[in-house]
């Protein structure tokens, strides 16, 4: 309100200015009358003081709203990306990125439109005003023909609505391509596919730029045939206004102010028409920020919670001190579902050992509840994890997956639990010791681009570090080891022993680390779901032999 009231006064005292000086010209330079004139100026003054102040006051008003209003934008974009029950659509980091940036603060410049509009609004009312009082011919004609004007330029911005809105959806393509291949860089290159990303991110690239020169030149189209409209009607103001003058229905001042008031409303009344182009491109990114905002949850909220009950507490205090109840339990009567059962208990480290690499994801999404648990397969302190909140849920268990990403920071505030000191034993089960060390500043080395300074297998012994750090009492960890040697795969597996505390879970077919878990299941080979040792595995099963081998 502050906004359009500073700048609506500020249109009103720019449309007086000219009145003002035609008032002087009248009764203080023609009569020659000096006290006459030094009255006018004081008034010019006081008009131009106010100008000055409204403006300054209105544009940090508004300036005010629309930073707090990007910021409530952006905050809800990134709420809703960060949903502990996620979204059903996948989308790029780039798309996220342009959707909380470029599109909240065109949204959030709303403000300033609605201001300006209201405001050019007041300057177009007061010329007319002016005018009438001074010709009621000349006011008459500004308040007709300013509709008139208003709806030629609502026809003129149809195809800048358009372009407008290709543009913006092209741009927001190229910079995804770009920050996922950005991300993505170590990978293209191990495989050979840099030459691809190139040419997909170059053709993204020209059809955003050809968007955007269509969009500018629609926009220079409209502007010139805006102009050429206002200046023909300014024009013609001129021309009457000067007639009259000649004939003597008007003064000399009158003149000046018609003049100068008819020059004026020319940046108002083109505002005004550009109004409903900025409309359109705020509506597009509105829609974009609406569908973002309403995606559905991946997973959805059950009709009823379930309250943990008296015996549910006693099973988890239970499995908390090692007792027989388990942290954890995979059941395998769930409908619909192809894992092997298995359960996990404080103090075992559990194999589970899937064939599919998809179907491994799959199971790590779903105990890390980033995808739905149907109703009866994963039991949580003795309660069904279907019935339960997602942070309820991940106060218990921690599966990261397995390519997850590192985050700007130093190693201590990648690795640790809100800043917390590094524990001495994740470090070392993690292995991380002997590279950490050659950092220029060890753990407070800042890690930029996804740590992508680093090799994959130090980016991956940090993320095993971080996960170790975890305070989750169940762990599930998924091919920890894929990009490290065997010596240091030997010596993270021989550190895994090392977490009485946890029930971990390795989603894994490395033998290594299969050899020290307490039992082994197996799932997604020839016949039922087989359970045992590593040994006795690979004694028995001829399946678990060919997919883990020796």
């Amino acid at each position: 309100m502050a906004g359009c009231a500073g700048l609506s006064l500020h249109q009103v005292s720019e449309a007086l200015v000219p009145a003002t000086i035609g008032a002087a010209v009248d009764n203080a330079i023609e009569p020659n009358d000096a006290g006459a004139l030094l009255g006018w100026l004081g008034a010019l003054a006081v008009v131009f003081v106010v100008l000055a102040l409204s403006w300054r006051f209105g544009t940090l008003a508004i300036e005010r709203s629309f930073n707090f209003g990007s910021h409530d934008l952006r905050q809800l974009v990134v709420e809703r990306t960060l949903h502990p029950r996620g979204m059903a659509a996948k989308r790029a980091p780039g798309e996220i990125v342009a959707i909380a940036s470029s599109d909240a603060d065109r949204v959030a410049g709303l403000s300033w439109l609605i201001s300006g509009g209201l405001a050019a609004a007041a300057g177009v009312i007061t010329s007319a005003v002016t005018l009438l009082l001074i010709s009621v011919p000349l006011g008459l004609a500004v308040l007709l023909a300013t509709p008139i004007m208003l709806l030629v330029m609502h026809r003129l911005t149809k195809p800048l609505e358009s372009r407008s809105d290709v543009e913006q959806s092209t741009a927001a393509r190229a910079g995804a391509l770009a920050t996922d291949f950005i991300t993505g860089s170590r990978p293209l290159k191990g495989l050979g596919a840099e030459d691809a990303a190139i040419a997909r991110y170059r053709a993204a690239s020209r059809a955003s730029l050809a968007s955007a020169l269509k969009a500018i030149r629609a926009k220079s189209a409209y502007t010139g045939a805006s102009t050429a409209l206002s200046a023909a009607f300014l024009a013609g103001i001129a021309f009457f206004a000067a007639w009259f003058a000649v004939q003597g229905t008007i003064t000399v001042g009158q003149l000046v102010a018609v003049v100068g008031v008819a020059q004026f409303v020319q940046g108002p009344m083109t505002w005004l028409g550009f109004l409903s182009v900025e409309l359109a491109r705020k509506r597009a990114s509105a829609a974009r920020i609406a569908v973002l905002l309403e995606e559905p949850e991946a997973v959805p909220a059950p009709e009823a919670e379930e309250r943990p009950t008296a015996a549910a507490a006693s099973a988890a205090d239970l499995a908390l001190t090692g007792g027989p109840a388990p942290l954890l339990e995979l059941r395998p009567d769930a409908e619909g579902v192809d894992f092997p059962p298995f359960t996990a208990s404080i103090g075992e480290i559990v194999g589970v050992v899937l064939p599919d690499s998809t179907q491994a994801r799959q199971l790590v999404d779903t105990l890390g509840f980033r995808i739905p648990a149907p109703a009866g397969l994963i039991s949580i302190d003795g309660r069904d994890a279907a019935l339960l909140d997602p942070l309820q849920v991940r106060s218990r268990v921690f599966a990261d997956t397995h390519d997850a990403v590192l985050f700007r920071g130093s190693v201590q505030t990648n690795m640790s639990v809100a800043e917390a000191p590094l524990d001495e034993r994740a470090m070392a089960a993690a292995a991380v010791g002997d590279f950490i060390s050659q950092l220029p500043q060890g753990t407070e080395t800042v890690l930029t681009g996804h740590g992508q300074g680093l090799s994959g297998g130090q980016r991956q012994r940090l993320v095993l570090g971080r996960s170790l750090h975890q305070r989750q009492p169940v762990l599930v960890l998924h091919d920890p080891t894929t990009a490290v040697d065997t010596a240091t795969e030997a010596v993270i597996a021989d550190g895994l022993r090392n977490f009485p505390d946890k029930a971990v879970v390795l989603v894994t077919t490395s033998p290594t680390l299969l050899a020290i878990c307490h039992r082994v299941v197996v799932g997604g080979v020839d016949g039922p779901p087989e359970t045992g040792t590593h040994r006795e595995l690979l004694a028995a099963s001829a399946g678990y032999r060919e997919v883990v081998g020796s």
